[in-house]
C-alpha cells in the first residue's frame, strides 16, 4: 500500500524544490568534548556523525540501534534540507508579501522552523542553519548526555533525565512534531503567512513518521495505529492551545482557525455548500474542525463519556468562533475543551487495538459526514484510513493488491487539489472503501 503522497505527508514547503545547491554536509566530527555540566545546551550534529556512533554509512547490528542515523538523515530526510527550501522562489515570494526586512533564509520567522534555530547562550558546540533540522531538534540538546549515553551501563532513563527527549513515548514524539506542524507559541503558520503563499501544514503522526525516513527499529506499541491515536490527540489538543492564544491576542480573528474554503471559493460554482447548509447563521465563516472530526470517532471508542461531554462543548467552541464577536468567549470554551481533553492522552496512549477494532473504526469513519465538512477535514480522514490499514495489510499482504488499497489510494486524489474538492464525490469513494472492507 502506498504511504500517503508526499505532497500531503510532509510539510508542503520542505517538499518544495530548493533553487540553490544542498548545503555541504556537516564537517566530520571532533574528538569527544569532555561533558558538559549543564544539560539543556546544543553541541551540533556533527557531535553524532563518527561511523562508530551515528555516522556510519550501513547499519552496523552492533547494538539496539542502527548506528546509520546520521547517514540516513543527512542524505534522505527532508529535514536535513529543510533550510535550502528558504532560497527558492517561493520563499522569496512569501518574504516579500510579509515585508520582511530580510531574506527568508535570514529571518527568525522562518528559520525557526526551517533550522535548529536556538539562542547562541544555549549552543555549546556547532550548531549550522545549514544543517536544518538536525538531531537535536527532535532529541533534544545533547550536552547533559552525548558523551556519556555509550557508557556501560548508563541508561535511557539517565539520559533523560539529562535532557534528551523521550521518543519512545508516543505522546512525547507527538509534541515535538506539533510544534512546527500544527504550531505553538513560538512559530506556526498562520493566515498572514497562508495568503504569503506558505502552504498549510497537515499533519498526522503514524504516516509522517513512517515518510520520515525510519531510522529506528520500529515497535508495533510505538508505531501504527497508536501514533496515528495518539497524534489525533495531541494534534487537537495543541490547536485548542493556538486558538486560545489567538483569541486572547492582538490579531483576533485568525482566519488559519477557520475552514478555508467557506469563504474562499467560487460562488457560481458552490451550490454544494448550500444544499449541505450551515452549522450557525448562513453565510458566517466556519471553524475549521480538522483536527476534531475523525478524533471524535476515536474517543467514541476509547472514552465514550469523554465523547459525550466534548460534543457540545465543541458545538459552542465552534459557534463562537464563527461569530467572532467575543473572543474571551472563544479563549475560555477552548480552554474548557482542552481540560477534558487532556485526560484523553494517557488513555489512548494506553489502549490497545485489535483488527476488528481497526476495522469497526474504519467502518465508522467511512458512515461518518462529519469528515466532509472542508477538504482539511477530509485530508485527516483520508490519512487516518491509510494508517489504518497498514494494520490489515501488514497481516494480510494479499490485501496491497485488492480494492481496499485501491479505495484509500483514490481518497488522496480529492484532497491533493484542494480548490477541486467536492464533498459528494468524497463521499462516494468513502462508500467504496466500506464496501472493500
Amino acid at each position: 500500500m502506498k504511504r500517503v503522497s508526499l505532497a500531503i505527508a510532509l510539510c508542503a514547503v520542505v517538499a518544495v524544490a530548493a533553487q540553490q545547491p544542498p548545503a555541504a554536509p556537516p564537517a566530520p566530527a571532533p574528538e569527544a568534548a569532555a561533558p558538559s555540566s549543564t544539560p539543556g545546551h546544543y553541541a551540533g550534529v556533527a557531535s553524532c556523525a563518527n561511523s562508530g556512533c551515528h555516522g556510519s554509512t550501513q547499519p552496523l547490528n552492533a547494538t539496539r540501534v542502527l548506528q546509520n542515523e546520521y547517514y540516513t538523515w543527512l542524505n534522505h530526510d527532508r529535514h536535513a534540507g529543510a533550510y535550502n527550501v528558504l532560497f527558492n522562489q517561493l520563499s522569496a515570494r512569501i518574504a516579500k508579501n510579509m515585508r520582511l526586512r530580510k531574506h527568508a533564509y535570514e529571518e527568525a520567522l522562518c528559520l525557526d522552523c526551517h533550522t535548529t534555530n536556538v539562542p547562541a547562550s544555549l549552543v555549546e558546540g556547532r550548531v549550522d542553519v545549514e544543517d536544518g533540522i538536525q538531531c537535536e531538534v527532535c532529541h533534544g540538546p545533547a550536552s547533559g548526555w552525548r558523551a556519556e549515553h555509550t557508557e556501560e551501563g548508563w541508561t535511557h532513563a539517565q539520559s533523560v533525565a539529562r535532557g534528551m527527549i523521550d521518543l519512545r513515548r508516543i505522546s512525547a514524539r507527538a509534541q515535538v512534531c506539533t510544534a512546527c506542524h500544527v504550531g505553538s507559541a513560538r512559530k506556526e503558520v498562520d493566515h498572514e503567512l497562508i495568503a504569503s503563499g506558505h502552504p498549510q501544514t497537515p499533519f498526522e503522526l503514524d504516516n509522517f513518521t513512517e515518510v520520515e525516513p525510519p531510522h529506528w527499529t520500529p515497535g508495533r506499541e510505538t508505531h501504527g495505529v497508536p501514533a496515528w491515536a495518539v497524534g489525533q490527540v495531541v494534534a487537537f489538543r495543541e490547536s485548542l492551545d493556538n486558538l486560545a492564544r489567538h483569541a486572547r491576542g492582538e490579531k483576533w480573528p485568525e482566519f488559519s482557525d477557520m475552514s478555508c474554503y467557506n469563504c474562499h471559493h467560487d460562488l457560481k460554482d458552490s451550490q454544494w455548500r448550500q444544499e449541505r447548509g450551515w452549522p450557525d447563521r448562513a453565510g458566517l465563516p466556519a471553524w475549521s474542525p480538522q483536527r476534531w472530526a475523525v478524533l471524535r470517532l476515536l474517543v467514541g471508542r476509547v472514552s465514550p463519556s469523554s465523547r459525550d461531554a466534548l460534543d457540545p462543548l465543541v458545538a459552542q467552541l465552534a459557534r463562537n468562533v464563527s461569530r467572532m464577536n467575543d473572543s474571551a468567549a472563544v479563549a475560555a470554551t477552548a480552554e474548557n475543551v482542552r481540560r477534558v481533553v487532556e485526560p484523553l492522552v494517557g488513555k489512548v496512549e494506553a489502549a490497545r487495538w485489535n483488527e476488528g477494532d481497526v476495522r469497526a473504526l474504519m467502518a465508522s469513519i467511512t458512515d461518518d459526514r462529519g469528515v466532509l465538512a472542508d477538504v482539511h477535514s477530509a485530508q485527516q480522514a483520508a490519512l487516518a484510513l491509510q494508517s489504518l490499514a497498514s494494520v490489515l495489510t501488514r497481516r494480510d499482504p494479499r490485501l496491497l493488491r485488492g480494492a481496499l488499497v485501491k479505495s484509500i489510494d483514490a481518497l488522496f486524489d480529492d484532497v491533493q487539489k484542494r480548490d477541486e474538492y467536492e464533498p459528494a464525490r468524497f463521499a462516494q469513494k468513502l462508500a467504496a472503501v466500506k464496501a472493500a472492507l
